[in-house]
């Protein structure tokens, strides 16, 4: 072959070659361009677009009523674009002042290989201003969603909290999470390869979908009552906490809970732990003789007792070595169950242990939900302790039957009290109502359940009665409220730490129901570590009084019948007259003997705790309704002065009474010298000083003009 032909066969072979190249290149463009170019085109728009996200506004927390307890408000988080940023070194330590983090971490999320980095979360608009005004190229601010608590700290508990990322970590917005998070949107605007904002670029917003709303059972009115009225327990008792829940006996509704120290929800979880702690929940304590009436349930319910079996209580008692007393030794001599429950006797229910037997008393103890959780829509909700049934001995059972040994936490206490007051019915304790879409959609309706009958209906009713006793003629006392008829129980637990009894630490506390015979609400009262005075039946049952009786009124719940009425035996002596509502007086400054005088003119006994010789707290507070023949308990005993400063009023020309009421309501001590009309005071009139600090006044008797 000759050279020239080899040539032109090479020459087509190549033109061949390039013209399969060009054809398969041609189709690829046409492939490219037309039939997946819409494909490609949004494949390199959506590679030039940044999302910055946006949260979704998370569902509202609503009272009974559709008050907003929880909600949202907008604020502003900074963030970086690191790629944009020129000087990263420059632009921390401008912002590091600002922002108030050091300039190395600032630098350090800077100079990370993406598009979004967060510098800081949620600042202040004062913040947020500043940087904005450094207009710092690759630095900006994000719309975001904080929540806001329109009553402050109002339920911070139940309500807890949520973090940085809108998610639930405590309370209501932990347990809900799932209906109240929403779908987050985010903001697309479209950037250089360089990753500089394209001019004339596209931004698109993407909506994001709202969470649901949560209504609640809480009431707001009530809340703020509570709140109210554990805050001041605290302050009057010097204790380390307190608590009140209102719970609706039929439903098993939570109406209000409030515990006592609260927290400032807007730090979140840069707040106190300890403070958060939804103890009423989360802690089992030992109930003492609120435990009772359970006891005597489970006893009439299995027919271990009736109403007109005989106890012989000789104050204290032997049992495998130790001895049981009651809490002031003395015995009630041959009495029935609603003696010994009306004097809260140790000996009584003691020995109504030992003659349940452990198979009885753990049932019943079931029964009432007191060996698990009650379920209430709470996280961390914990359940007591008690001596395992197969370990039991006499000695267990004789102290479990009066509160002591065993544990519970305040939620189990009350859901159980609340069966007896709902004739024997258990419910279950909870706070949620009902979930609504944005749109006001049903979402869901949370209804109101029953657990199981713990005890026949005639038996919860008979206990109601023994408890009405315990309120009417016996250590309950101060709990009376004028109008209504109501049942409950004191009791006064050592607290245990560590597995060992504290001495000298006691948990007060007051369990009860009203009005009667138709109970509505129930209400339980604890307060931990209370100093002075410790009784349940001194320091609780005041406050119980002072709580239902609001709440009485606030829900205009029909006043009672007549006074409980039994029939009387011929051998028992006439029952005691009605005895007559009154205010109680101020004692609170007074000395001793005049603080004396007056309880003994407004009708009521009067006990004094601790070292002094004037009154520096009381219970029941000043003002409030009391039955007369009832009891007052004045501490003695001054606390170190508070950081809170208070202004020194005008004293002069005042009688003893109205300089002692004057400094009381500023929050301040009173010494007093001589008698008649205060002439002199130290310190003077307008010096500022610590709550809790001794003012001294002079007095003297106006001089008289002889002839």
């Amino acid at each position: 072959m000759s050279t020239g032909v080899l040539q032109r066969r090479r020459t087509v072979a190549l033109i061949g070659i390039f013209a399969l190249v060009f054809t398969a290149l041609t189709g690829r463009m046409i492939y490219l361009q037309i039939a997946a170019g819409d494909f490609f085109a949004d494949k390199a728009f959506r590679y030039r677009m940044r999302p910055v996200p946006i949260q979704a506004d998370r569902g509202q927390i609503l009272d009974r009523n559709g008050y907003p307890l929880l909600t949202n408000r907008v604020c502003e988080s900074v963030y970086a674009e690191p790629i944009v940023i020129r000087d990263k070194a420059a632009a921390a330590r401008a912002l590091a002042p600002i922002l108030n983090m050091p300039p190395e971490e600032l630098e350090r999320r800077m100079s990370r290989h993406t598009f979004f980095e967060w510098l800081k979360r949620k600042v202040d608009p004062e913040v947020a201003a500043q940087v904005k005004a450094l207009n710092i190229t690759g630095i900006g601010l994000a719309p975001e969603k904080c929540r806001y608590y329109p009553e402050d700290e109002l339920a911070v508990h139940v309500l807890g909290i949520a973090n940085l990322d809108h998610q639930g970590i405590e309370g209501l917005e932990l347990t809900y999470n799932e209906y109240l998070k929403g779908q987050n949107g985010q903001i697309q605007c479209e950037y250089t390869a360089r990753g500089l904002p394209m001019e004339d670029g596209e931004c698109h917003v993407i909506y994001g979908t709202p969470g649901h709303d949560l209504v609640t059972t809480l009431d707001v009115n009530l809340q703020r009552i509570i709140e109210r009225d554990v805050e001041r327990a605290v302050l009057e008792t010097r204790a380390q906490r307190a608590a009140i829940i209102v719970m609706d006996v039929k439903t098993g509704e939570i109406l209000a809970l409030a515990q006592w120290p609260r927290y400032d929800p807007e730090l979140g979880g840069n707040s106190d732990p300890q403070l958060r702690r939804i103890f009423t929940v989360t802690d089992a304590l030992n109930p003492g003789s609120i435990f009772k009436p359970i006891t005597a349930a489970a006893a009439l319910d299995s027919g271990v007792i009736d109403r007109n079996t005989v106890f012989n209580d000789t104050g204290c008692m032997t049992v495998e070595g130790w001895t049981i007393c009651n809490w002031d030794r003395k015995g009630l001599g041959s009495v029935r169950i609603d003696e010994i429950m009306a004097k809260s006797s140790n000996v009584g229910f003691g020995t109504l242990g030992m003659w349940l037997g452990a198979d009885r008393f753990y049932e019943y103890h079931s029964r009432f939900g007191l060996d698990r959780p009650t379920g209430i829509d709470l996280p961390g909700e914990a359940t007591g302790q008690y001596r395992p049934k197969k370990d039991a001995t006499a000695i267990d059972l004789a102290v479990q039957a009066y509160g002591q040994t065993l544990t519970a936490t305040p939620i189990q206490m009350l859901t159980a009290i609340a069966a007896i007051a709902n004739d024997g019915k258990l419910m279950w304790p909870h706070l949620g109502k009902a979930i609504y879409d944005h749109e006001g959609n049903l979402v869901k309706e949370i209804q109101p359940r029953v657990v199981r009958q713990v005890v026949a209906p005639e038996v919860a009713r008979y206990v109601q009665e023994l408890m009405v006793g315990v309120v009417e003629n016996g250590t309950g006392k101060n709990a009376r409220v004028a109008g209504y008829q109501v049942g409950g129980k004191t009791g006064t637990a050592n607290k245990v730490i560590g597995g060992r009894i504290a001495q000298g630490k006691y948990i007060a506390s007051f369990v009860g129901f009203a009005p009667y015979p138709d109970p509505q609400v129930a209400v339980l009262i604890s307060i931990d570590e209370p100093q002075g005075a410790y009784y349940g039946g001194q320091i609780a049952a005041p406050i119980f009084g002072e709580v239902m009786g609001s709440v009485l009124a606030y829900l205009d719940a029909p006043k009672s019948s007549a006074p409980l009425e039994r029939k009387r035996e011929p051998w028992e002596p006439e029952p005691p007259k009605e005895p007559e509502p009154a205010l109680v007086p101020p004692l609170i400054n007074l000395p001793v003997p005049e603080a004396e005088k007056a309880a003994r003119e407004a009708g009521f006994a009067i006990t004094f705790i601790g070292d002094g010789s004037y009154v520096v707290s009381q219970f029941p507070l000043p003002g409030a309704t009391a039955y007369k023949g009832g009891e007052i308990v004045a501490n003695l005993t001054p606390p170190p002065p508070g950081s809170r400063q208070v202004t020194v009023p005008a004293l002069s020309g005042l009688s003893l009474h109205e300089a002692a009421r004057t400094l009381a309501e500023r929050g301040l001590l009173m010494q007093a010298e001589g008698r008649g009309a205060v002439y002199r005071q130290d310190p003077p009139a307008g010096t500022r000083v610590p709550s809790g600090t001794p003012v001294k006044v002079f007095l003297k008797l106006p001089e008289r003009n002889g002839r």
